[in-house]
C-alpha cells in the first residue's frame, strides 16, 4: 500500500508535512522574517522619516503634538501598522502645540533587516 504526504501552507509561512494514515514523518517549517526594533525621541517639530513596516508615536510631553491631522494630548499614541512584508517611505510631519510645557515625542518603528 503506498501512503499519501499531505502538506498544508497556512497565512503565517508555515509548512505542515505529514503522513496521513500514521502521522508519521511531521514536519513543520516556517519562513520567518528578521526585524529590529528603534525607539527615537524627538521634542521640537519636524519631519519624521518612517521607513518601516509600522510605526508608534506616543506623546510623553505636556503639549500636545499633531502628527500630520491627528492632534496626540499627553499620554496618547496612534499607531500605524503595515502587513507583513509591506514597507512605508513616508515621512510625518510632526508639529508641537505649545501651551507652556513641554515636549516628548517617542516614536516606534519596526524594520525588517535584510
Amino acid at each position: 500500500m503506498e501512503l499519501k504526504k499531505w502538506a498544508y501552507r497556512s497565512q503565517f509561512n508555515f509548512l505542515f508535512t505529514f503522513n496521513k494514515n500514521t502521522m508519521a514523518d511531521f514536519k513543520v517549517t516556517a519562513d520567518l522574517v528578521k526585524y529590529d526594533v528603534n525607539f527615537t525621541t524627538y521634542d521640537v517639530s519636524g519631519y519624521v522619516t518612517s521607513d518601516c513596516n509600522s510605526i508608534l508615536f506616543i506623546n510623553y510631553g505636556t503639549n500636545a503634538v499633531q502628527i500630520e491631522n491627528v492632534t496626540l494630548q499627553q499620554n496618547q499614541s496612534l499607531q500605524i501598522e503595515g502587513n507583513q512584508g509591506e514597507y512605508t517611505t513616508r515621512r510625518f510631519f510632526a508639529n508641537f502645540i505649545s501651551s507652556g510645557g513641554f515636549n516628548n515625542l517617542v516614536t516606534v518603528k519596526k524594520n525588517y533587516i535584510l
